[in-house]
């Protein structure tokens, strides 16, 4: 196993695709975190105000955790691109058919290429998670969360990345198609996902319907992540314990500013998530299993 790791290491080194596509990450997240830290600030200071109004002085509120969120939720359609190419690419060249053939056994390849891919979702979610801070501090002029909620919000969007890559792989090695795949995953992640989520939340008045999708559930874990910390910060401003249907509609707003409408908690998102990228990758590599290489 060792060396079949090894050499698909050298096997992606080799090739241009992995910066290729790390690069417009980088440019995407930092990108999309100036602009969403720009507006959220000008939310936050009308927020400030209100609260300066209602009697609550020297209130400072930052809304840097969604433009956070927001900027790697959308970041994170380079890893998945990534990872959809794993194997598309060689099942469509029919490349894999040597690794297939000097490998001790299929399974061996496929866990090999699961582990090394799941370390370039790492190094992708830490690339795109500094470049997303490194956004944020431009547009608020250095004002990132706290030390405790940005390392809290970069976890969750480095583990996002992550399973985008294993589930972008699961699908190439479904489908063997890298066109097709790519076509698919870009459409429903970029596009058809987020409106169709944020229809569904709207027509269903905030349902979770929206969360229990795999783009929904993916935004859910960094989405509800800020949701809940917005919260804790804005309670300690106020003080005043909310009902629970107060509480309820804070975070179908929040989540849904986090581009998670209709999102579940951070632990149920994540795991739905999980079972999504589960469900993909276990079919994927199976199917390969049976696949004919010649």
């Amino acid at each position: 196993m060792g060396r079949l790791i090894a050499a698909e290491f050298r096997k992606i080194l080799t090739t241009k695709l992995w910066w290729a596509l790390l690069i417009p990450a980088v440019g995407l997240a930092l990108g999309w975190a100036w602009l969403s830290a720009i507006f959220f600030t000008d939310v936050a200071n009308e927020i400030e105000d209100a609260l300066d109004v209602a009697g609550i002085n020297d209130a400072e509120l930052s809304l840097s955790s969604l433009a956070l969120t927001r900027a790697m939720n959308f970041a994170t359609l380079f890893p998945m691109t990534f990872g959809a190419l794993a194997l598309a690419s060689e099942i469509n060249r029919k490349t894999i058919t040597t690794s297939f053939l000097t490998a001790p056994s299929r399974a061996s390849v496929l866990g090999a290429k699961g582990v090394v891919y799941t370390v370039w979702g790492l190094v992708y979610g830490i690339v795109v998670a500094l470049a997303a801070s490194l956004g944020v501090l431009i547009g608020t002029d250095g004002a990132l969360p706290s030390a405790g909620d940005w390392i809290i919000i970069l976890l969750t969007g480095i583990l996002s990345c992550i399973l985008w890559t294993l589930l972008g792989m699961g699908v190439g090695a479904l489908l063997g198609s890298p066109v097709a795949t790519l076509v698919i995953l870009l459409l429903y992640a970029a596009l058809v996902g987020p409106v169709a989520e944020l229809i569904i939340t709207v027509s269903t008045e905030g349902s979770n319907i929206a969360g229990v999708m795999p783009n929904g559930s993916a935004n859910g874990l960094t989405g509800s992540t800020a949701a809940q910390l917005l919260f804790d910060q804005i309670q300690s401003l106020v003080g005043d314990q909310p009902t629970p249907q107060q509480r309820e509609d804070f975070d179908t707003i929040a989540r849904a500013g986090a581009g998670a409408p209709g999102a579940f908690s951070l632990w149920i998102s994540g795991l739905i998530f999980v079972g999504w990228t589960a469900l993909f990758f276990v079919t994927g590599l199976i199917r390969n299993q049976r696949r004919d290489i010649t």
